[in-house]
């Protein structure tokens, strides 16, 4: 209990401070919280992926909001919380009424009400009205209005040594250390951008001061007139509901129930994330205006599992060269891909429609298994489809229909709709044969990744009963044709949540949400004759959180949680688990801000499992299961002693009491303490 006993000295430490605490400025908070709902809607299993890039898509909308008085429908629908009825509304007030002089002004917009507006106001400006004039290219001033320059640099590492870095490389350890270094330099103005990243995960080698591991860079024009978008070097792809082509992140089936299923794509994106395998490498450009072209050229290195000199599997995720093994097919693969997307905005809405080919030089080769038997195989894939985005009456229909170069369909369409002056309703229809194999696409549905086997129907609705409580409930039934992974046979499962959120008085904020699925799995038994058959059966997994947040001021927020998990794998007795965790944040003036939490914990193993997002360093990532019994502590400091400089540091510390080894092979730790370090600079102006 000598975590516990630390975490809750700290706080008291810090109590006496709160009377001194300034006030400052909320909207960094407001994306913080935003942040947290976002990923803890991500599929638990496979954060990893998509994580940084959203973190980067929120965090950098909110630094530079979007111009509701500027900005056209297709670059307002990628707010977070406007759609193309929402988006719509706007232009026609600020068109018909006036421009709009005060954000507080959206809320008199038909549509927008509390709930709409606290969504979005992180990521939206009133900017200078209509006013602004466009200069010509060849004026310097024209490519630096609104210039920004940052700089980063990061360092993180475990305190405690893992197993890989005690083998010697020759027996299969890491060849590098045990420090993770991030580095990023980055300008942004109203129609330029650079970027260069650089990364070294924890175990990768660093040979050199500027031979990192991972290097991301782009230079990219931007709202230049016709000329939407052109970039060189590394870019995301993101089109229509997904189906056909689509990385950058993406929110998961979560509390925001009504906007879960319909995407509005974000087009060519200029990259900037450290994540190593979700991007483009070559030249992508937009051009036009109602009538949009889009054309798109790549080819970049992948890294893949080896089978023979001519074959290999599919690129891998990872990003890790930690090992000789790993290093030895580090670029192992050449990648290469060219297409383009059509966008016509009508007096509705927009229809589009996107293709590409890609080509590998090597042969790719599924796995054996069952759940592979419909896997991509060969050097070449290609997609086409179509999608839409339409205003019909009071709601929005939405949809794509895709179709790979094996014959296999993707489809995917849905409704957003009011049923009433309180209630939103969203319905959505999925179908992925089989067969279809969109290698690049992230379509809707109930696991991330590719868009393939699946079949399902999703109903959310959300309610609001006065200006304190907001009632969200979503059902999703779902089928999986063919076997997935670790079935042999067809499966079908259902989840569903319900949450109430509800405003007790100003500065204090609670909900209570439940939470709940139901798959069908595999499980093994031994007969009469002691042969193992396999039968089928239900695994159940269902939650139940309680969340209290308190305001007592704007300089200091209390938030506590307690979560129960109960679970039941097929064929498996049932298991529980709880968290419980009591967090700070002080602003302590304009310059300091505090993030602290104890989190107790204690689970009967992984599968009842719980997670907690922790506010971090800028940009990073941090959710991690917790399971087994123990406790966790982390401080974050966030200090800002001039407006062109700012600090991070974080210490975090997990101590298990039923265990003396944590992780396992290279991971594996020694001990039942956990601790980790990160310290980051960014100097911007």
């Amino acid at each position: 209990m000598r975590v516990r006993g630390i975490g809750i000295s700290v706080l008291v430490l810090l109590l006496p401070v709160i009377a001194g605490a300034q006030q400052r400025d909320s909207t960094r908070s407001e994306v913080r919280e935003d942040l947290e709902q976002a990923l803890e809607d991500l599929d638990p299993d496979n954060r990893e992926s998509s994580s940084e890039q959203l973190i980067q898509l929120l965090q950098d909308m909110s630094a530079n909001p979007v111009n509701v008085n500027q900005a056209d429908l297709h670059t307002l629908m990628q707010v977070p919380g406007i759609n193309l009825k929402t988006a719509r509304a706007i232009i026609r007030y600020r068109r018909d009424v006036k421009p709009f002089e005060a954000l507080q002004e959206l809320t008199e917009v038909t549509g927008i009400g509390r709930v709409t507006y606290e969504k979005i106001h992180p990521y939206v400006t009133v900017g200078r009205g209509l006013e602004l004039s466009r200069r010509l290219f060849t004026d310097r001033r024209y490519w630096t209005n609104g210039g920004r320059f940052q700089a980063f640099t990061r360092y993180q590492r475990d305190l405690q040594a893992a197993r890989g870095y005690q083998v010697s490389p020759e027996e299969g350890g890491y060849l590098g250390g045990p420090a993770k270094y991030y580095q990023r330099m980055d300008y942004q103005s109203d129609h330029l951008s650079a970027n260069l990243t650089q990364e070294k995960d924890a175990g990768e080698m660093l040979p050199g001061p500027t031979r990192f591991d991972h290097q991301s860079w782009h230079l990219a024009l931007e709202d230049n007139g016709r000329l939407q978008t052109l970039v060189a070097g590394d870019y995301s792809l993101s089109f229509g509901q997904g189906l056909v082509l689509w990385n950058g992140g993406v929110f998961g089936k979560g509390s925001n129930v009504t906007g879960a299923a319909n995407r509005s794509g974000r087009g060519i994106k200029p990259y900037t994330s450290a994540q190593e395998t979700n991007y483009y490498r070559g030249a992508a450009m937009t051009y036009g205006g109602r009538f949009q072209l889009t054309g798109f050229y790549s080819s970049r290195r992948r890294t893949a599992g080896e089978i023979s000199p001519d074959t290999t599997r599919f690129p891998t995720e990872s990003g890790y060269h930690r090992t000789k093994r790993q290093q030895a097919r580090r670029g192992n693969l050449r990648q290469r891909l060219y297409g383009g997307h059509i966008r016509v905005e009508l007096p509705v809405g927009f229809i589009g429609a996107t293709g590409y080919q890609t080509t590998f030089d090597r042969y790719i080769a599924a796995s054996d298994q069952d759940y592979a038997r419909y896997d991509f195989e060969g050097t070449s894939a290609s997609t086409i489809g179509g999608d839409y985005t339409l205003l019909l009456g009071p709601a929005v229909a939405f949809g794509e229909a895709a179709r790979s170069e094996n014959g296999g369909w993707g489809v995917v369409s849905g409704l957003e709709s009011p049923i009433g002056p309180d209630t939103e309703m969203a319905l959505a229809y999925r179908n992925y044969q089989k067969e279809f194999q969109s290698i690049l696409g992230e379509g809707f549905g109930e696991g991330s990744g590719t868009p393939k086997n699946e079949e399902g129907i999703y109903l959310g609705l959300q309610h609001t009963l006065d200006d304190k409580i907001t009632l969200n409930a979503y059902f999703d039934q779902f089928r999986f044709p063919a076997a997935r992974f670790r079935t042999h046979q067809p499966t079908k499962g259902y989840d569903w949540l319900g949450k109430a959120e509800m405003e007790i008085k100003p500065g204090l904020d609670a909900y209570l949400q439940v939470r709940g699925e139901t798959k069908e799995d595999e499980y093994e038994v031994t007969d009469k004759l002691g042969r193992l058959r396999r039968e089928l059966g239900n695994s159940r997994r269902s939650s139940i959180r309680g969340h209290i947040e308190y305001r007592v001021n704007d300089d200091v927020r209390l938030r506590s949680r307690a979560e129960w998990v109960r679970s039941r794998g097929a064929g498996e007795e049932i298991e529980t688990g709880f968290l419980l965790y009591q967090d700070l944040r002080l602003v302590l003036g304009e310059k300091l801000t505090l993030d602290t939490r104890v989190t107790v914990f204690d689970t009967e193993s992984y599968a009842s499992r719980v997670y907690q997002f922790e506010n971090d360093l800028l940009y990073v990532f941090a959710s991690q299961p917790l399971f087994d019994r123990g406790q966790r502590m982390y401080l974050l400091v966030n200090y800002e002693p001039f407006s062109f400089l700012e600090f991070w540091a974080k210490v975090g510390i997990t101590k298990y009491e039923d265990r003396q080894v944590i992780g396992s092979g290279l991971n594996e730790i020694q001990g039942d303490t956990r601790s980790e370090v990160g310290v980051q600079a960014r100097i911007k102006f």
